[in-house]
């Protein structure tokens, strides 16, 4: 093992399964390399309850005096003891395949010791640089500026095609990024964005699922405890509504396939205020045998997506212009497939739409970027 210990910035590592499966696979790539690599898990925290009465009040202020009527003046606030049951399989999957220290200790900074206790970190990936997603500047490594640290972003995302900051922030994020060895990120726009805004030449580069093969998901999922997977049409939607589930119809009628999904049957706080163990989310390598069970894939997640690739299933995507289109696009066009994507408002006659999808070539696209993925993050870690 070498000396030099790395820590990895992304997404809080709590319930979703994209996130979570990115952050093992850049764990997984890095230490393959030989370092000593942790992620910061930023445990999900929870405020007191005379903090949730405050916010309540200032709620029903907001819509009954001020008429605010898009304000909820009754939100249902998860405490860590339902929490803790909706998410014991998604925290059994970190506690036993990723190596996890708490970074920022519920705090805006680290501490010193803290920091002083890595060489180097590794930001990315998924959509850290998004601003409505959390705290920008932290993926800025904002909390090394001006130290000798080593600050690399692999396949990191803004999540949008434009940009989000002000001039003052884009200043500040500007000279946080000058700091930096090298950046990669995940869509061809952020490249045009690091260019334009951050007067950066930045690199390309592929999600960290897809530095993984499928035998190396596979080998997950035969460790698991698991339940035989309930139809052969994986639906994934992270969006639910009536169009799609209009088309999830059309599927089934069309191919003669079976629906089935590996999501709660409830969300706690949206569906229900009542925690049971339908608010509980399956553990994640039963959402990864969904895709390799599966004989075709409806999704509207990006990882879903790549995992539909990645197991080599038939797919369409549904994309949603309010969540961002760019990582989606940017993938598919990568590889020859935009004609998977669709857009949830668009008609679409599943008898056209074809269930032969040509993997040898996106396949044969898939390693010459993961090649060029990897080259970049071992060489940037070495140097």
């Amino acid at each position: 093992m070498r000396s030099e210990k790395i820590c990895v910035l992304t997404q809080p590592l709590w319930n979703n399964y994209g996130a979570l499966l990115q952050a093992w696979a850049l764990q997984r790539a890095i230490a393959k390399t030989g370092y000593d690599v942790v992620t910061d898990s930023f445990p999900r925290r929870f405020p007191s309850f005379w903090a949730n009465n405050i916010d309540r009040t200032k709620r029903i202020v907001a819509h009954y005096l001020l008429g605010r009527k898009s304000v909820d003046p009754f939100p249902y606030y998860v405490n860590s003891r339902n929490w803790e049951r909706i998410s014991v399989n998604t925290k059994e999957f970190v506690r036993n395949n990723i190596a996890v220290v708490d970074f920022f200790e519920g705090q805006t900074m680290p501490s010193r010791d803290m920091m002083e206790s890595f060489d180097t970190f590794v930001v990315g990936s998924d959509q850290v640089w998004r601003d409505s997603y959390g705290r920008v500047e932290s993926y800025f490594c904002d909390f090394a500026k001006s130290t000798n640290k080593k600050r690399i972003a692999y396949a990191a995302s803004f999540g949008l095609g434009n940009w989000q900051f002000d001039s003052k922030r884009t200043e500040n994020i500007k000279a946080l990024a000058d700091e930096f060895q090298a950046i990669s990120v995940r869509e061809n726009d952020a490249v045009g964005l690091c260019k334009e805004y951050l007067g950066l030449e930045v690199l390309n580069v592929l999600d960290p699922t897809l530095l993984m093969e499928a035998e190396d998901y596979k080998e997950l999922i035969a460790k698991a405890d698991l339940k035989p997977s309930e139809g052969d049409l994986m639906v994934y939607f992270l969006d639910k509504n009536l169009r799609k589930q209009e088309m999830i119809k059309q599927l089934e009628e069309k191919r003669g396939l079976k629906a089935f999904t590996v999501m709660p049957k409830a969300v706690l706080g949206k569906d229900t205020r009542r925690c049971s163990e339908a608010c509980v989310y399956p553990k994640v390598e039963q959402w990864l045998k969904g895709f390799a069970d599966s004989d075709f894939v409806l999704t509207d997640s990006f990882h879903g997506m790549v995992f539909s690739i990645i197991f080599e299933k038939p797919f369409v995507v549904v994309a949603n212009k309010q969540r961002g289109m760019s990582r989606f696009v940017a993938l598919l066009s990568l590889l020859g497939l935009e004609d998977r994507l669709i857009l949830d408002s668009e008609e679409v006659n599943f008898e056209n739409i074809s269930t032969n999808i040509d993997f040898a070539d996106a396949k044969r696209r898939l390693s010459e970027l993961k090649n060029l993925s990897l080259q970049f993050l071992t060489s940037n870690l070495e140097n």
